[in-house]
């Protein structure tokens, strides 16, 4: 482990929402972060007539107090955008000078911990959406990019998307069993890679609540899943945590929109 690592704030659902990704980064500024990962629904790149408006401003204000912030991209984000952006040695694409990309069944270090991305989910509201606009087929991660990113080793944190199936989840919609089949389709594959790199720490959001579950492994070894809240929770989207040995230190943060 680096000596004095710096924490590292990582960010559940924002959806495009500038005052909130500003309000964010003053957080994890007071925090003393310098890196940030965000867990997915950032909502990068949407097509529309203020296009790049909030990743500049965001960029801007990352540049400013010398902050990057890795983005592990969910459903609602666009991916025909990122699958033409060019990864770089050190594992992250480049989106704009302090917003990097983690590819699905990609992995990077950040403060001498090893971060494994598979990013992705079903958008169970995909009938209300236009492909290409606002929803892209490719939003699901695949059976290759999940053993792509096993094949690569252990890591010390894994960022997903969605919540791994043995992770209990509370859904307030009411969703044809068909929707719910396919979705889950998502959460076995994720179960599938934490069962076989049995990471001490996940990060996952999607679900627009705060959870904690810990996942117990045949070898006695434990997952602990955090589900971050989406951008309408001030005190559950955003966490502070502490590189060092396992369990990391998990603080939360506390987010007031600009």
């Amino acid at each position: 482990m680096a000596d004095n690592p710096r924490p590292i704030g990582i960010f559940g659902d924002w959806h495009g929402s500038l005052g909130w990704g500003l309000g964010s980064i003053d957080a994890a500024t007071k925090a003393g972060a310098q890196a940030l990962i965000h867990v997915g629904d950032f909502g990068l790149d949407f097509p529309g007539k203020n296009r790049g408006r909030y990743e500049k401003k965001l960029n801007m204000a990352l540049a400013e107090r010398e902050m990057m912030l890795i983005v592990s991209p969910g459903n609602h984000d666009n991916w025909d955008t990122i699958s033409k952006l060019e990864v770089q040695d050190d594992g992250r694409a480049h989106f704009r000078s302090n917003i990097k990309v983690l590819p699905r069944g990609g992995r990077t270090v950040i403060e001498s911990l090893t971060i494994g991305g598979l990013g992705g989910a079903y958008s169970v509201d995909q009938k209300h959406r236009k492909e290409r606009r606002d929803w892209w087929s490719t939003e699901e991660p695949t059976q290759e990019e999940a053993e792509r990113l096993v094949a690569g080793g252990p890591v010390n944190v894994l960022i997903t998307h969605d919540a791994p199936a043995s992770v209990p989840m509370k859904i307030d919609l009411k969703l044809p069993a068909d929707v719910i089949a396919r979705a889950e389709k998502t959460r076995i594959l994720l179960d599938e890679v934490v069962r076989a790199l049995k990471p001490p720490h996940l990060f996952a959001g999607h679900w627009h609540q705060r959870r904690v579950h810990k996942l117990e492994h045949e070898d006695s070894s434990v997952t602990r899943v955090d589900v971050l809240a989406n951008e309408l929770f001030n005190m559950g989207n955003g966490v502070r945590v502490w590189p060092g040995s396992t369990p990391l230190r998990i603080e939360p943060l506390k987010i007031t929109t600009r």
